[in-house]
C-alpha cells in the first residue's frame, strides 16, 4: 500500500511541528507539506496533490470553513480531516456541510489521530467519540428552527437505517423485536418530518449519524 501523502495544516508552529513529528514516524503517512493559515494551504496542494488534509478550523484568530468549502469543491477527491479545539455543535455541522470526511479534537490521542486519517483515506468518516457524543446530545429537525430530541435507541436505529440496514437485520442488531423497529421508524419519519425512511437517510447523512458506534 502507497504512503498517505499528507498535509497538516496548523497556525501554530510548535503544535504543528509536534503533530508532524508524531505522524512522520508512522510507516504509512508522508507529510508531504505544512501550512499556517488557508492560503498556504492552497498554495500546498497546487504544488502537490495530498491525499489528505489536517485541518485546523481556528488559525488568524478566526473560524476558517471557507478553506474546506474551496478544497472540496476544486479537488472533491481530497480528503478533509478536521483538527480542532471546537466542541461546538455547530462548528462541528458547519465542517461536515463544508465537506470534511471527520471530525476529532486537539486532545485525541496519536493513536486515534492515525486511524482517523487511515479512515478517511479508506472513504470513511471518522469522528472522536467527544465529537460523536457532542453530534448526538441534540439533532436539528429538517427545516425547523427547534431541536428534536431522540431517545438513545431511536438514535441507534436511526443509524442503522442509515446503513442500510434491514429491519430484522437492525432487530437482531440491538436486540428488539421487529414490530419494535417498525414502530421506532414510524415515530422517527414524523419526529424529523420526513416523508419516508429514503428520508431518513437523507436526513441521517445530513447530521453526520453514519457513524460506527463505539
Amino acid at each position: 500500500m502507497n504512503k498517505v501523502k499528507l498535509l497538516v495544516v496548523d497556525d501554530h508552529p510548535v503544535l504543528r511541528s509536534g503533530i508532524v513529528s508524531l505522524l512522520e514516524k508512522a510507516k504509512n503517512i508522508e507529510v508531504t507539506c505544512e501550512a499556517k493559515n488557508g492560503e498556504e494551504a492552497i498554495k500546498c496542494i497546487e504544488k502537490g496533490m495530498p491525499d489528505v488534509v489536517l485541518m485546523d478550523i481556528n488559525m488568524d484568530g478566526k473560524l476558517d470553513v471557507t478553506t474546506t468549502e474551496t478544497i472540496k469543491h476544486r479537488w472533491p477527491e481530497i480528503k478533509v480531516l478536521a483538527f480542532s479545539m471546537h466542541e461546538e455543535v455547530q462548528v462541528i455541522r458547519r465542517m461536515l456541510k463544508a465537506g470534511a470526511s471527520g471530525y476529532i479534537l486537539k486532545n485525541a490521542a496519536h493513536q486515534e489521530v492515525l486511524r482517523a486519517i487511515e479512515t478517511v483515506m479508506e472513504g470513511g468518516s471518522y469522528y472522536g467519540q467527544e465529537v460523536l457524543d457532542i453530534m448526538t446530545q441534540t439533532i436539528t429537525s429538517d427545516g425547523e428552527d427547534e431541536d428534536v430530541v431522540l431517545s438513545n435507541r431511536e438514535k441507534e436505529v436511526l443509524h442503522f437505517v442509515a446503513k442500510e440496514y434491514t429491519n430484522q437485520e437492525i432487530a437482531e442488531k440491538i436486540n428488539i423485536s421487529l414490530r419494535t423497529v417498525e414502530t421506532h421508524k414510524r415515530n422517527l419519519v414524523k419526529k424529523l418530518r420526513v416523508k419516508n425512511v429514503v428520508g431518513l437517510v437523507r436526513f441521517a447523512i445530513e447530521q453526520g449519524q453514519l457513524l460506527d458506534i463505539r
